[in-house]
């Protein structure tokens, strides 16, 4: 689980998005489909309380729309994204293996919305 001063600064980071001309964080959606581990029919006002639960200081704007998009797809896989995530999968072990480069440490998110990834050390 994340810790709070992680999410703080993460939601700050994306209050300074624009400024900084950095992307927006996908923690929104990482705590969206968190929310939706032990439960993949939950609407999106189910993700949203669950989330307020536990970090009641969290922008709400970006993860109702986080929240509205996971329960919209209702835990369901595409095909596309699942080849990516194989895809993915595959360079990361062929990196463990040859010991070349740096693989990926601890969680990635990848976004299929806008294509892209970010890597959040929990």
């Amino acid at each position: 689980m994340l810790i709070f001063s992680e999410i703080e600064r993460e939601i700050e980071n994306d209050a300074n998005a624009e400024f900084t001309m950095m992307p927006m964080s996908l923690l929104p959606i990482y705590l969206s489909l968190d929310a939706t581990t032990f439960d993949s029919t939950a609407d999106s006002s189910d993700i949203i309380r669950t989330i307020e639960k536990s970090f009641p200081d969290a922008s709400m704007l970006l993860i109702s729309e986080a929240a509205e998009e996971v329960a919209r797809a209702r835990g369901g896989e595409l095909h596309n994204i699942s080849a990516l995530t194989g895809g993915m999968v595959a360079q990361e072990v062929i990196k463990i293996i040859t010991k070349q480069y740096i693989p990926i440490d601890n969680t990635c998110i990848f976004d299929g919305i806008t294509s892209r990834t970010q890597v959040l050390r929990i």
